[in-house]
């Protein structure tokens, strides 16, 4: 009989005293019932601080749940992206697991990604764009700003997803860590970044469709997110786009080997 895989998940957060509490107490009562009845056994919980300046650091210090690693080792906020980065390093179960801090995408989702990976699929990212996808409480602005990003994203890297930015992503580690090496983008756009890689060294992404419940404590300020995010986009379809000529026709036969790395000039 073939051994459950371990499954590392790995959570940002940045100045989340209000919202923290709630995420370790779904956490402790129900993640790993909700994990295992998933297929996976859970390993470990890595909670990245990103240099937050309220309580988030002293509530995570505090935590006594016994699976989890907060990682404390920043004092200045340098993204989102970077900090998802340095938790994927970090973890070590075979598989990880990205969620956003509000579990906007609940973790009883997981099976429908891991379904698509037991498919065939390299990766899994949740989406609220594709058909049979569930928005709940999503302002309208919100919607129509990431409908604009998502087009724009599909121009500039010819990727053919639809929705990079759900935070909700399944992935082998190791595949996730060769991913990550060799990251630029610390910020939000780190997501297509990530996306670029895989596609650009021949992985199978399957995009699945999921409930998400907006939280309307997010403390995301959507325009001038947006805007940077473009920006880093572009510089990402500049560095990396070019890379996806070069790619060997080997590729298409796995990831190990294929990743693209920073281009030096």
């Amino acid at each position: 009989m073939r051994a459950v895989n371990t499954l590392s998940l790995v959570i940002p957060a940045y100045n989340e005293e209000a919202r923290l509490p709630a995420l370790l107490e779904i956490l402790a009562a129900s993640a790993d019932a909700v994990i295992a009845a998933a297929g996976f056994e859970l390993l470990e919980m890595l909670i990245v601080d990103d240099g937050s300046c309220d309580r988030t650091r002293q509530i995570l210090a505090e935590t006594s749940e016994p699976k989890l690693r907060p990682v404390l080792d920043h004092s200045e906020n340098r993204g989102k992206g970077a900090a998802v980065g340095d938790g994927v390093l970090r973890a070590e179960g075979e598989y990880v697991l990205l969620a956003d801090v509000d579990l906007s995408t609940p973790l009883e989702e997981l099976p429908k990604l891991k379904a698509a990976i037991d498919a065939g699929a390299d990766l899994a990212i949740g989406s609220r764009a594709v058909r049979g996808a569930v928005v709940e409480r999503g302002p309208v602005h919100r919607r129509l700003t990431g409908k604009v990003f998502g087009s724009t994203v599909r121009a500039l890297t010819g990727l053919e997803v639809r929705d990079s930015q759900n935070g909700f992503k399944l992935m082998p580690t190791a595949m996730a860590q060769e991913l990550f090496a060799e990251q630029l983008c610390s910020g939000f756009a780190f997501d297509v970044e990530l996306l670029m890689r895989a596609h650009i060294a021949g992985l199978r992404i399957a995009e699945v469709p999921v409930l998400y419940i907006h939280d309307a404590r997010s403390r995301v300020r959507v325009a001038p997110a947006s805007l940077q995010m473009l920006r880093d986009v572009a510089m990402l379809s500049y560095r990396l786009r070019p890379r996806q000529a070069k790619r060997s026709a080997s590729a298409t036969g796995g990831w190990r080997g294929n990743l693209p790395a920073d281009d030096p000039d």
